[in-house]
């Protein structure tokens, strides 16, 4: 009789160097809504902590230590210029597609969560790293004086903030996840539609 094969040990977790990264730290992440102005970042650049930045906004955070950006066609448009201006690490979830020197997430990585959107990855990143606390800071989440981000418009063919219907749940499955991590997350956005999130003045929380 063939002998049977012992099974084979399951796979370990898959890991990253972002895994523990800012343990017990307090971690900026900087979307790109409409309220968020370039003194805002300068007070977080000055303020010492590691800082996560949103697709668009590495241009007023070149010095970031991170920029997540989800959408392939946003990669696709500003692959070039991130290439040329970002040294920190570039990061993205989008599936079928590769871009030279971005780190792409995979779902069977068993550390981190997306959430379906790039600011809220970018917190989830912050908290599998570890972060003690994480301040929030553009997150609009809404059309602040009709505008969807601080740059304006993005071109047509990627859309502006079309997915809005859908950022309340994300955001809400979000909050109960840092809960649940005992990350202590603040929305510290001059102007906000989410009510998930305790709220601070930027200045009494870095």
């Amino acid at each position: 009789m063939t002998a049977l094969k012992p099974a084979s040990a399951p796979a370990a977790p898959s890991r990253s160097p972002f895994a523990g990264r800012w343990a017990g730290r307090t971690v900026a992440c900087l979307a790109s809504g409409p309220s968020l102005t370039a003194a805002d970042c300068e007070l977080v650049r000055s303020s010492g902590h590691p800082t996560i930045v949103t697709n668009t906004t590495f241009k007023l955070c070149p010095w970031a230590e991170v920029l997540f950006a989800f959408d392939a066609k946003w990669w696709q448009h500003y692959h070039a210029e991130v290439k040329a201006n970002f040294k920190g690490a570039c990061l993205t979830y989008c599936a079928g597609r590769r871009f030279e020197g971005v780190e792409t997430m995979h779902k069977q990585e068993a550390w981190f969560r997306h959430f379906h959107n790039s600011g809220a990855s970018a917190v989830s990143l912050a908290i599998c790293g570890g972060a003690a606390k994480v301040v929030m800071l553009g997150f609009d989440c809404q059309k602040t004086g009709g505008k969807a981000h601080w740059h304006g418009d993005h071109p047509a063919t990627m859309g502006n903030a079309r997915s809005i219907g859908n950022w309340p749940t994300q955001f809400k499955n979000l909050a109960r996840y840092a809960e649940s991590k005992k990350a202590h997350v603040i929305n510290a956005s001059r102007e906000t539609a989410l009510k998930c999130f305790p709220r601070a003045p930027l200045e009494s929380v870095l």
